[in-house]
């Protein structure tokens, strides 16, 4: 009697544990699907209305912060290829996007519509077609995060070797074949149909050339401090070294009053403050945290604790006696 008990109560939890897995699989499926619909997610607390904004900043790291800033305030990116959406449980959800990208490379004049349902536009190849996002959409505001052409440089360059790496995976050679490989793009685009082109069109050379990539970022850098109105242009000096809570809050503040995007810019600052970081791959938000911290309790319960016969559950027993 005891055995059934035991059975019963082992396939009971086996079951909970199953519907745990598919419950955080469905809910990272609806996440996938939520950053692939057209709808903008709702504003967050303290941000009173969206504004356009273009990034014309050259270093990856700072885009990439950027980019995940803004999207938690409710705003719809861009960085790159990757589109950055709320997700279904709080955090962010990412898709692919290179439209924007492959008009630049492939078309005679850049189709800057494909943007047009964004809120927020970084990273490669917004900064080298800037003058026309601008001309397009002349109510927009241009952000400028601006560090230093060392510091710009080191992430330049190990940016510029993860793409490389990538697109000699994918066969972007010269002569190679490419790859039908998901991860060197989907039915709208491959991958070498933007690598090297980004990066050739920008700085002089696919690969990093430290004297001319320098100077081709403190030109352009300038090009577009020259070509942006003034009341639409905010240049933000940047580094990537850690600084203070006070700090980031500064900077945040420095942002909503530019786009108006707050009534309380005190408040708002403190709620975002514009802490940089080098961001890989998706955060996993405080919903999906708590999923895995359950499944793996019970995974836990059902491998060493749920069997009366289980020795695990005999020593911890003898210990707790």
């Amino acid at each position: 009697s005891s055995s059934r008990s035991s059975s019963s109560v082992a396939s009971r939890a086996a079951v909970l544990a199953a519907a745990c897995v598919v419950a955080v699989g469905c809910a990272g499926a609806r996440a996938v699907d939520a950053a692939t619909t057209t709808g903008k997610p709702e504003l967050n607390t303290l941000v009173t209305s969206r504004a356009r904004v273009f990034s014309a900043g050259l270093d990856p790291f700072l885009e990439a912060t950027a980019a995940s800033w803004f999207e938690n305030l409710g705003f719809l990116a861009l960085e790159s290829t990757t589109r950055v959406g709320a997700g279904v449980w709080g955090g962010a959800a990412f898709s692919s996007d290179a439209s924007l990208a492959t008009s630049y490379c492939l078309d005679v004049d850049v189709d800057t519509t494909t943007v047009d349902n964004y809120d927020f536009v970084s990273w490669l190849p917004t900064p080298s077609v800037i003058e026309d996002l601008f001309e397009d959409y002349p109510d927009a505001k241009v952000v400028l995060f601006e560090s230093m052409v060392s510091e710009w440089y080191a992430h330049a360059e190990t940016q510029a070797k993860s793409a490389a790496e990538l697109g000699d995976a994918c066969g972007c050679a010269s002569g190679a074949i490419r790859s039908s490989s998901s991860a060197c793009g989907d039915e709208t685009y491959h991958y070498c149909d933007i690598y090297p082109c980004m990066y050739e069109r920008l700085f002089g050379s696919e690969v990093p050339d430290e004297e001319t990539w320098k100077s081709a970022y403190i030109d352009r850098v300038r090009e577009i401090k020259s070509a942006i109105p003034v009341d639409s242009l905010l240049v933000v000096p940047m580094t990537t070294s850690t600084h203070s809570h006070a700090h980031a809050v500064k900077i945040a503040k420095v942002i909503g009053e530019f786009l108006s995007i707050t009534d309380d810019v005190d408040a708002f600052g403190e709620t975002y403050p514009f802490t940089t970081r080098n961001l890989i791959g998706m955060s996993l938000d405080a919903g999906a945290r708590f999923w895995i911290v359950v499944c793996a309790l019970i995974a836990t319960w059902v491998m060493f604790f749920c069997t009366k016969r289980s020795p695990v559950r005999k020593f911890f027993r003898r210990l707790l006696r």
